[in-house]
Parts: C-alpha cells; structure tokens; sequence
C-alpha cells in the first residue's frame, strides 16, 4: 500500500512538472505578436536582454507577416551584439535585408551587417596571427587591430549620419 502510494505520488509529481513547462509554452505560444513585442521591449528597457532576445525571436518565428516583424529582427541582431553574438548578429542583419527590402530598419541592419562581416574577418586574421603560422603574424595583427579602430570610428560616424537623416526625415 505504501509504494503504491508512493508510486502515484511520484506520477502526480511528474506531470504537475511536465504539464506546467507546456502551460508555460502554450501561454507564450497564445500571446498575440503585439503583447510578445511590448514585453521585448520593456525587458530591452529594463536591460534584460536575454529575455527581450527570446521574445523578439518569437515575434521573428512565430509572426513573420505582424506589422513589426521588421522592427523586432532589427532589435533580435542588436541585441545579438550586445549579448557578443556577432555571427548570429550578422545573420539576422543579412535575414531582415533579405525579408525586407523595403524596411527602414534595412538601411542600419546593412551597415551593420558591413561592420560586422569586417569583424569577423579582422578576427580570423587575428585567429591566423596568433597561430603564428607565419613571421608577418604581428604585422598583420597590427593592421587587424588598426582596421578595427577604424571601423569603430566609421561606425560611430555611421551612426551619427543615421541620427541626423533621421532627423531630417521627421521634420
């Protein structure tokens, strides 16, 4: 009598776990695309940018035709760059260029997209340099190192270009 008692204790317990991670799911799941975008963007405001992250994927995967799909890839890459996910960063940049051409958002996701594609290629040059596969490593790390220190400053310069177009467009 008592294993058995134990047994359905055991059971019970499983499927209170198991059925409260689909009950999680499933409300995530029912959200409207409008309360998934307000949540990201109050998680992206209160700096919790894992879980601004998540939303705005789900608004990406789940949502692709909500009025603001463009805007939540957008911040889904920005927010891969603030997390140090630069690939991943790039790759959502290149995926709202593509999905959609005619977005406002598709002018920075492209600068972006530019700048990151130079990192990557500045870190595999450095990767190489480090190896020292070759007597020129610290040549070319030198102007790996200096290449980046000018794409930041063009990227500042970029954004700031940005800000007063911007700016101009909405007078």
């Amino acid at each position: 009598m008592r294993g058995r008692r134990i047994y359905i204790f055991s059971v019970a317990v499983f499927l209170a776990a198991v059925l409260s991670g689909c009950a999680v799911s499933s409300e995530i799941a029912a959200k409207s695309p409008q309360q998934l975008f307000r949540k990201a963007q109050r998680a992206m405001d209160e700096h919790r940018f894992n879980e601004a992250h998540y939303y705005f994927e789900q608004i990406v995967k789940n949502h692709p035709d909500f009025p603001y799909a463009d805007e939540a890839l957008y911040k889904k890459g920005y927010l891969e760059v603030v997390l140090g996910k630069y690939a991943d960063a790039q790759k959502s940049f290149e995926e709202l260029i593509k999905k959609y051409p005619q977005s406002e958002w598709s002018f920075d996701a492209s600068l972006w997209a530019g700048v990151l594609g130079e990192l990557t290629a500045c870190q595999k040059t450095r990767t190489t340099a480090k190896a020292g596969k070759s007597k020129k490593s610290g040549a070319a790390r030198s102007d790996c190192e200096s290449q980046l220190k000018r794409l930041k400053s063009e990227n500042e310069e970029l954004r700031r270009q940005v800000q007063m177009l911007r700016k101009l467009f909405e007078k």
